[in-house]
C-alpha cells in the first residue's frame, strides 16, 4: 500500500523542481501584475505647482475631504454645477487626443488645475471657453512654444552692396505681392459688383486659394507691406541715415492695407493681430523719423534759437532796468523785498527741502556740449519763483544772475513779450516733430491692444518661441535670414530709439509664413502674374472714383492724407 503513495510524492516533488527552475514569460508576468491595479501615468513636467495643502487654521482639518453623502454636501457647500463635480478619488486622468500638428506622448494626461475641490472659504474658478475657433489645442500651443530656435553662425556686418541687394529684391517682391493682392481681391467681388475684376487664371476649385481668396488676397497685401519697409530699411541702416522721403512713399499703402484688415467682418483674434502688425509698423516708422530729425538737425535748430532768445531776453531785462519810467528802479531784481502777495512755501523753500522739485544734483553728469559747468547745470534747473498769476520763465532764458532771484510782473511781462524771427522752415519742423509724436503714441496705443506677447504666444507659439528663446541682442538686426523660419528672432525694441524695424520686419515675416500654413499660402509662389504690358511701366498713382490708393503693381507714393484723418 505505500507504493502508489511514493510514486505520487516523487511525481510532486519532481514538479516543484521544475516549477523552481522555470522562467517567468512576459505575458505571465504582467498578467500576474494586474493584481496591482492600473497605475495613473506621471505627471508631465509642464504642469504648474501643486495645489497648497489645507491650512491649518481651517477648522476641522481631518473631515474635510470625508464627507460622501449627498445632504452633507449640500449643506456644508454650494452645489456644484459644473463637470467637476465629482470627488477627486473617483477622478481618472485621460490622454489628449492626438493632433496633426504635432504627436504628444499618450500616457501624458490631461491635468486640469481646476480638478482639485475647492478648500472651505474659496470660489471655484469656472472654465474659461475659447474665444476663436482656430485657436491650436493647449498642448500644441505648450509644446510650439518650448521648442528652441536654431541658432544660426552669425555673419557679421555686411557690404553695403549686400544691403543694397535686399532692398531691390524685396522692393521687387512687394511690388509682385502688391498686384497680387488688389488683382486677387478684386476678384473675390460678386459679378454685378462695379469692381469686380475676373482673373485671367482664376485658382481651381476646391483649391485655398479659391476657397480663401479673400484671406489670401489680405495676407499678399501685408506680406507686400513688410517687404516694402524691409527694403526700405536695409537701405536705411546700411548707411545710418533716414530717409523721410523714401519712408512716405509708404503711406498710402500703408493706409490701404489697414482699410482692408479693418472693413474685414467676423475677423479672430489671431487675425485682429495682423491689424496690430500695421499699426506698429505705423509707429516705428514715425519713430525712426522723428528720432533722427531730433538728432541731426531739430535739436542743432533748437538750440540756437535758444541762444537768440536769452540774448534778446537779456537785453530786455536791461532795457526795463535801465528805464525808470516804467517803474522799474535800479537793483530791482537783487533786491530781496517781499513780493505783491506772499508767495506759496513751496516756492520759498530751500532746493532740498521735501516739498521742493527734485533736481539735478552736483554729481550729475555734466553737459559738455555747450560748454557749461556741471555746476551751471545744475543752477539752470532751479525754480524761479513764479510772479501771482502769470507762467512761470523757464530757467534757460534768462542769464545767471538772473535765476532764482524774486521778479517784479513788470519784468516778468518784459520777459513774456521778448520775440524773436523764426523762419517758416523751423515752423514747419517743429509742427512735424509734434504731429508725429501725437501719431506715434496713437499708432502704439492701437497696435498694443491686438499684438502683445501673450497673443503672440498663444495664436503664434513657433514665432514666440523664436523670441523669447534667442540669443542675438537687440543691435542685430542684419543677423537674421528674413526667409528662415526656424532662425532665431528678438521682440522689436522701443520705437523712440529710431530702431526696431527690422526686427519689426522679420517677426512679421514669420508671422505671415506660421499663420498662412494652414490655409496653404505660398507667398511669391502663389502671386496672380502681372500682365506683360504692365511690366515695362515703373510706377505712377492714379485716383479712382476717389479711392486714395496706388495702380495694382506700382511703387507705393506719397499720399497727401495725414494719418489722423484716418483714424
Amino acid at each position: 500500500m505505500r507504493q502508489p503513495y511514493a510514486s505520487s510524492s516523487s511525481a510532486s516533488s519532481s514538479s516543484t523542481h521544475v516549477a523552481k527552475k522555470r522562467r517567468w514569460t512576459r505575458e505571465q508576468l504582467l498578467r500576474n501584475l494586474e493584481i496591482l491595479g492600473n497605475i495613473p501615468p506621471p505627471l508631465p513636467p509642464t504642469l504648474p505647482p501643486s495645489p497648497p495643502a489645507s491650512r491649518a487654521s481651517s477648522p476641522t482639518p481631518s473631515y474635510k475631504r470625508k464627507s460622501d453623502s449627498q445632504s452633507d454636501r449640500d449643506h456644508s457647500k454650494r452645489p456644484r454645477t459644473n463637470s467637476f463635480s465629482r470627488p477627486f478619488h473617483h477622478q481618472q486622468h485621460q490622454p489628449p487626443p492626438p493632433t496633426q500638428h504635432l504627436r504628444m506622448p499618450t500616457s501624458a494626461p490631461a491635468f486640469n488645475p481646476r480638478n482639485e475641490p475647492c478648500e472651505d472659504g474659496e470660489v471655484r474658478e469656472e472654465p474659461v471657453a475659447s474665444s476663436s475657433s482656430l485657436l491650436p489645442p493647449p498642448e500644441v500651443a505648450i509644446a510650439s512654444s518650448s521648442r528652441v530656435p536654431i541658432r544660426r553662425p552669425k555673419r557679421g556686418k555686411p557690404t553695403l552692396r549686400h544691403y543694397d541687394s535686399l532692398h531691390d529684391k524685396y522692393h521687387n517682391a512687394g511690388r509682385m505681392l502688391k498686384y497680387s493682392g488688389d488683382a486677387r481681391f478684386w476678384s473675390t467681388y460678386p459679378a454685378s459688383h462695379k469692381e469686380y475684376r475676373p482673373l485671367a487664371d482664376p485658382p481651381p476649385v476646391g483649391s485655398p486659394y479659391h476657397i480663401h481668396g479673400g484671406l489670401i488676397a489680405r495676407l499678399e497685401l501685408l506680406d507686400a507691406l513688410v517687404c516694402f519697409t524691409y527694403s526700405i530699411w536695409n537701405k536705411d541702416y546700411s548707411r545710418r541715415i533716414c530717409n523721410k522721403d523714401t519712408w512716405s512713399t509708404v503711406d498710402a499703402f500703408l493706409i490701404w492695407c489697414k482699410q482692408k484688415w479693418q472693413t474685414e467682418d467676423g475677423i479672430n483674434e489671431s487675425e485682429k493681430a495682423f491689424l496690430g502688425l500695421i499699426w506698429m509698423i505705423e509707429a516705428f516708422i514715425h519713430g525712426r523719423k522723428l528720432a533722427f530729425s531730433s538728432r541731426i538737425q531739430l535739436d542743432s535748430d533748437m538750440d540756437k534759437l535758444l541762444g537768440s532768445a536769452r540774448t534778446a531776453v537779456a537785453a530786455a531785462v536791461a532795457q526795463a532796468e535801465e528805464n525808470p519810467a516804467a517803474g522799474v528802479t535800479a537793483g530791482l531784481l537783487k533786491s530781496h523785498a517781499t513780493p505783491p502777495m506772499l508767495p506759496s512755501p513751496a516756492s520759498i523753500a530751500p532746493a532740498n527741502s521735501a516739498n521742493s522739485t527734485p533736481t539735478t544734483r552736483d554729481g550729475s553728469t555734466p553737459n559738455t556740449s555747450n560748454g557749461r559747468s556741471t555746476t551751471a547745470s545744475a543752477a539752470t534747473t532751479r525754480a524761479i519763483p513764479p510772479v501771482p498769476g502769470q507762467p512761470p520763465i523757464p530757467p534757460n532764458l534768462l542769464s545767471d544772475h538772473l535765476r532764482g532771484t524774486p521778479m517784479s510782473p513788470h519784468v516778468h511781462a518784459t520777459i513774456t513779450n521778448t520775440t524773436i524771427p523764426v523762419t517758416v522752415l523751423q515752423i514747419s519742423a517743429i509742427k512735424d516733430h509734434t504731429s508725429g509724436t501725437n501719431n506715434a503714441s496713437w499708432c502704439m496705443n492701437t497696435a498694443q491692444a491686438s499684438l502683445t506677447l501673450p497673443i503672440m504666444a498663444r495664436y503664434f507659439p513657433t514665432t514666440f518661441s523664436r523670441i523669447i528663446k534667442s540669443s542675438l541682442s537687440f543691435n542685430e538686426e542684419h543677423e537674421p535670414d528674413f526667409e528662415d523660419e526656424e532662425g532665431e528672432l528678438f521682440w522689436p525694441t522701443q520705437s523712440i530709439t529710431g530702431e526696431g524695424l527690422g526686427w519689426l520686419c522679420l517677426m512679421g515675416k514669420a508671422m505671415i509664413k506660421e499663420f498662412g500654413k494652414a490655409y496653404g499660402y505660398r507667398g511669391l509662389d502663389g502671386v496672380v502674374p502681372k500682365p506683360k504690358h504692365e511690366e515695362v511701366e515703373d510706377g505712377g498713382a492714379s485716383t479712382t472714383q476717389g479711392r486714395a490708393f496706388q495702380r495694382p503693381g506700382a511703387t507705393p507714393q506719397p499720399h497727401n492724407s495725414t494719418i489722423s484723418a484716418h483714424r
